[in-house]
């Protein structure tokens, strides 16, 4: 267990009794509070990729869950291409069939969320400023929820998390719980810092959990971190804090083929 930088300690989480991992035991789950899911039908999603275990799971814990997701970069076309190569490969016995078979699965899972009725899918790039056709920022992506409902975000936009966090402190009086992956803190330390304090003004750091397909800084932080903020308008004020990450039975490693990054904070 590697001991952080003190000046990282601002990002000790409160303790929670209530945390719960929605999605994989890999890359695609989050912990979070579970009380807030299990009261929030609003689900407001950056980023998909190859994975939504992370939604599905939340759809389990509230039916009747609107999810809106937002992705640029996913169509129907790599999975296709996919089933077209490894269709070829198995004709001409290079692989076996439940590898080609594998695919033909892939894509239909991909098909059946794409088709979910609880489902707005908007292929958009969140950004701020949105200058294109194709771009989304925070004010559009919320004047397309009633105004009177509150949401749940989970942000994994692989470095444009910095870009609106302000647009994000802008509804935040709407934002029950936000899931953060923030990447590349040791080159963007003083955005990250001054990002994170901005939230901290008005959320509590209920989790940490450092993403092991990078590595661990010299300070003892991962370079990419996982972090779930709770409203302060829906959490009680408590002097208890959890130290020591990933935590047994909740946090598992991103890339299952690693060792997860160990860390713990100071206690002051």
């Amino acid at each position: 267990m590697v001991k952080v930088d003190k000046k990282y300690n601002f990002l000790t989480p409160i303790k929670s009794s209530d945390l719960v991992r929605l999605g994989r035991n890999a890359d695609g789950g989050y912990v979070v509070n579970s009380e807030i899911i299990e009261g929030c039908k609003n689900l407001i999603s950056f980023g998909m990729g190859k994975d939504w275990s992370f939604e599905l799971d939340y759809l389990k814990k509230n039916k009747s869950t609107k999810i809106y997701m937002y992705d640029h970069s996913v169509s129907s076309y790599p999975y296709i291409k996919d089933i077209l190569k490894y269709f070829r490969r198995f004709i001409t016995f290079r692989v076996k069939y439940k590898d080609f078979a594998l695919r033909i699965k892939s894509f239909q899972s991909y098909l059946k969320f794409m088709n979910l009725k609880n489902l707005s899918f908007y292929k958009e790039k969140i950004s701020h400023p949105a200058k294109n056709k194709n771009e989304a920022d925070i004010d559009l992506v919320f004047k397309r929820i009633k105004s009177t409902e509150d949401v749940v975000m989970k942000i994994d936009i692989e470095g444009s998390e910095y870009e609106v966090i302000n647009q994000i402190i802008k509804h935040s009086s709407r934002i029950k719980m936000l899931i953060f992956e923030f990447h590349f803190i040791h080159t963007n330390e003083k955005i990250f810092f001054e990002s994170v304090k901005k939230l901290q003004e008005l959320f509590y750091i209920t989790h940490i959990h450092g993403n092991n397909h990078n590595r661990q800084l010299d300070s003892g932080m991962p370079c990419d971190l996982e972090i779930t903020f709770l409203n302060k308008k829906f959490s009680r004020e408590t002097s208890e804090y959890s130290y020591e990450f990933p935590m047994k039975n909740l946090d598992f490693p991103n890339n299952p083929y690693k060792e997860d990054i160990f860390f713990s904070f100071t206690k002051d």
